[in-house]
């Protein structure tokens, strides 16, 4: 229905004008944004990957214990409990410890949720929404007892398929599990490393994004510069009121101590860009052209203001004033759009089709881009007219260098200025514009912040997986290891028969998990800059992080498998 009023409207509009459309989206997305949103989902993905390595983790743990109370469960069934009651003990085992662990978790989150809104950037899409309300605890309990219910299931069908008569052979000693038991727990540990690396991979690529980002030149330099946003009270109704009460402001904030320059632009972080036919003159002639740029009123000392560099002709000066020609200073991505591999520096454009009745603005200067929109968005055509030729807007941001490190230390100073030339005129978002600037970088900080926490609780937890599995696999295998070296193994050859079963679980878990990783890089591609989804740089630190790690843990069961004395793990038999 809204493509059909818009081709109503494009039929409406002079020739110049058409082929615009209308775009249409939720309200929630509008909201929060289709990057925050993406964010979120990567997030909670994040969060369920380390939900189940836990998981993972647990089952492993309780199928071992499950093989070592076999005795147990097996002198219960002689003593007549059927299997269906054991079943039950093993279920109501595992809810009631991941009832526990629930309650304690939720407990845990309580203390989370307010580090975050404490320390969250304030950028974060309704930020102070997030709190643990009803909802979120009752799927942390009905979680808590799917969770338990598969802990307990797990063990439950492992005893159900072994034989629960006890055996005489065994002389009290617990039995070992069986192969689909072993072959359950190996399982377990590569889709714990699996998981692992796929978090890590997509940490490392956040963080390689988030480097690239905070290394762009803004265009302008942001340190020492104060901004205050400044509106002209109701009374000054009049544009050129307006423009002599921001001279005059300006002028007063230049004789305070310590003030370098100071500069007046509408909005420097909202450049409001819009499409539009332009015509530009060339040297060849004339040629209109549909250009999507921004255009702002500053003023004279703008530009030296927050620093940015002039690459061509002028700034603006005194003699730019309202009865001499038009003039404007561009940037250089309206310099290479449109005139490519020529100075623009004297040439006129105008607003419109040629034939239009809009004045001529002859280009005085080209200063560098400046990502208004933050460093992730590339800069797009601006240009910038005098404040003294344009009537200027109600509200204006005033941008102060100082020669203080602490721009903030001058605010009183500069507010009393303000004050001495209308004392009516509202002040207000007085802040440094480094710390504005910020702002853009830190919602991008804080979720690689957290996905690198999740990431690295995900190591260490595939990495203790590892580490009981080799564990327990040398407690169960003490009489196997004795009787190779009694036969002639050296304690050298245990050592990297142990670490080899280790490494070659982590290895398959590195596979699938950097398959896993490619996967998830293409899928929030959206997220990254300057850095590719299939990044080598990652993938080979990652890879060799995670390697490092599963030797690590498995060195210290493997050197405890070559300290066992023969004649001792013989005497067990």
């Amino acid at each position: 229905e809204m493509s059909a009023v818009a081709r109503r409207l494009n039929d409406q509009l002079p020739a110049a004008e058409r082929n615009r459309g209308i775009s249409v989206v939720p309200l929630t997305l509008y909201m929060v944004g289709p990057q925050s949103r993406l964010a979120l989902w990567m997030l909670g993905g994040t969060v369920f990957c380390v939900f189940l390595i836990a998981a993972a983790n647990v089952t492993s743990l309780s199928l071992a214990r499950s093989v070592a109370r076999a005795r147990e469960m097996a002198v219960r069934a002689a003593l007549g409990a059927s299997a269906g009651r054991i079943v039950r003990q093993l279920l109501t085992e595992g809810v009631l410890l991941a009832a526990v662990s629930g309650l304690i978790g939720s407990l845990l989150a309580s203390v989370g949720v307010r580090l975050i809104r404490a320390f969250g950037p304030g950028n974060l899409p309704r930020l102070n929404e997030i709190n643990l309300d009803l909802r979120v605890l009752g799927w942390a309990l009905a979680i808590s007892v799917l969770a338990g219910t598969l802990l307990g299931l797990a063990p439950a069908i492992a005893t159900l398929r072994r034989d629960l008569r006890p055996s005489g052979e065994e002389g009290g000693r617990s039995v070992s599990g069986g192969a689909a038991t072993r072959r359950i727990r190996r399982g377990l540990v590569v889709a714990d490393f699996a998981l692992a690396i796929v978090l890590l991979v997509g940490a490392g690529l956040l963080v390689r994004s988030w480097w690239y980002v905070n290394s762009i030149d803004p265009g302008f330099r942001p340190e020492r510069v104060l901004v205050m946003e400044l509106s002209a009270p109701p009374t000054f109704s009049i544009p050129a009121q307006r423009t002599d009460l921001y001279d005059r402001v300006l002028e007063t904030i230049q004789a305070v101590p310590d003030v370098k320059n100071a500069g007046i632009i509408g909005d420097l972080f909202i450049a409001n860009s819009r499409e539009q036919v332009v015509t530009v003159e060339r040297d060849d002639g004339t040629v209109s052209e549909r250009l999507r740029f921004a255009g702002d009123e500053v003023s004279a000392d703008f530009f030296k203001a927050i620093g940015t560099p002039l690459l061509r002709g002028r700034f603006f000066s005194i003699g730019d004033g309202p009865d001499a020609p038009p003039v404007a200073i561009i940037n250089d991505a309206m310099a290479r759009r449109s005139w490519p591999g020529h100075d623009p520096v004297g040439k006129r454009f105008k607003l419109g089709p040629r034939n239009s009745d809009n004045r001529w603005c002859t280009v005085v200067g080209v200063v560098a881009d400046m990502r208004r929109q933050g460093p992730e968005r590339e800069p797009f055509p601006q240009m910038f007219v005098s404040l003294a030729q344009s009537p200027p807007p109600r509200s204006m941001d005033l941008f102060i260098r100082t020669s203080s490190d602490d721009p903030m230390a001058m605010a009183g100073a500069l507010r009393a200025a303000v004050r001495r030339v209308e004392k009516n005129a509202p002040i207000y978002g007085v802040a440094p514009l480094e710390q504005q600037f910020g702002t853009y970088l830190a919602q991008r900080r804080f979720q690689t912040s957290l996905l690198i926490g999740f990431s690295i609780v995900a190591l260490l937890m595939a990495a203790v997986g590892i580490y009981g599995l080799i564990q327990y696999s040398i407690v169960t295998r003490t009489q196997e290891i004795g009787i190779r070296m009694a036969v002639g193994a050296g304690a050298g050859e245990i050592f990297r028969m142990i670490l080899g079963e280790g490494l070659k679980l982590s290895l398959t878990g590195l596979m699938l998990g950097l398959l896993g990783a490619l996967w998830l890089g293409q899928a929030g591609s959206s997220l990254l800059f300057g850095v590719t989804p299939t990044d080598p740089l990652t993938f080979i630190v990652v890879s060799l992080l995670l390697i490092a790690v599963a030797v690590a843990a498995c060195c210290f069961p493997a050197r405890r498998a070559m300290e066992i004395e023969p004649i001792v793990a013989l005497r067990q038999e």
